[in-house]
């Protein structure tokens, strides 16, 4: 008997139900689009192997410039992945060895009794060396001031790059040239001026000596503000390739980095 009570029970209990909520939808992750660009200040390190050719070296200021993709993973994180310009490269104002040109190597080395294709002298030399750079990093943000829309964060990966092009800029004043690294080597005034004039000013093409790709690791602290349905910032950061600039030994071993000091704006997707 007691079966028979039980649809009718069931039936009561569906009619008197309350009603089901609503199902509520979570907003969708933000998905960040922006640009960032400022001052790149590049390094030229020499590696284990280091001779005359590669050491030496100090940073210059140049570019960096990306667009770039924010995909939040969740609250306090997210993957971004960059398409960046990175202009880098080096300086060096020095004693330092100059290529003899071809026309009167056989002259020079006659005339000096030596099997070297260079000589020493008093340049200004400039590397500029060009990158396309993918960085794919972490970034972690945490809100601390004005109701959670400023934030710190940091950020950090691994980057590919692809050198486009590369230079040497070779300047002099007062020329003064060196058989060797030693001062007292000076070859005298009137035959430098036969073999090189008054001054070597030239650019170099470089770029068939390098390395066209590299790879290494990129990252940076920074704040963000969040501005309506975008965010702006400042970041300060930098990048360190692994592996070396020179596709041989005979001009030594370079690994090539710099920092970065950055501002941009990313703007939100979605709602």
């Amino acid at each position: 008997m007691a079966l028979l009570f039980i649809p009718a029970f069931a039936f009561s209990q569906t009619n008197n139900s309350v009603p089901a909520a609503p199902i509520i939808l979570k907003n969708k992750n933000a998905l960040y689009v922006g640009a960032k660009a400022g001052l790149s200040i590049p390094s030229l390190q020499a590696g284990e192997s280091k001779n005359v050719w590669n050491k030496n070296y100090k940073s210059i200021l140049r570019v960096y410039a990306s667009v770039f993709g924010e995909y939040q993973i969740s609250k306090r994180f997210s993957i971004q992945a960059e398409l960046a310009y990175a202009a880098q490269g080096g300086m060096r104002n020095d004693i330092q060895p100059f290529a003899v040109p071809a026309e009167y190597l056989d002259i020079f080395q006659l005339a000096f009794n030596t099997k070297n294709d260079y000589v020493f002298a008093n340049l200004k030399s400039t590397s500029h060396i060009d990158f396309l750079q993918v960085p794919i990093m972490l970034k972690y943000a945490y809100p601390i001031a004005f109701n959670n829309k400023l934030s710190v964060y940091v950020l950090a990966g691994p980057y590919f790059g692809y050198m486009v092009s590369a230079k040497q800029i070779v300047k002099s004043a007062d020329l003064h040239v060196y058989s060797t690294e030693e001062l007292s080597s000076e070859i005298p005034q009137d035959l430098v001026k036969g073999f090189f004039g008054e001054s070597i000013d030239t650019t170099i093409n470089s770029y068939p000596e390098l390395n066209k790709f590299n790879m290494g690791i990129q990252g940076g602290i920074g704040f963000q503000y969040q501005l309506g349905k975008g965010k702006v910032f400042i970041e300060g950061g930098g990048n360190y390739g692994f592996l070396y600039l020179q596709k041989g030994d005979d001009h030594g071993k370079n690994n090539i980095g710099a920092g970065t000091v950055l501002v941009g704006y990313a703007l939100n997707l979605r709602n």
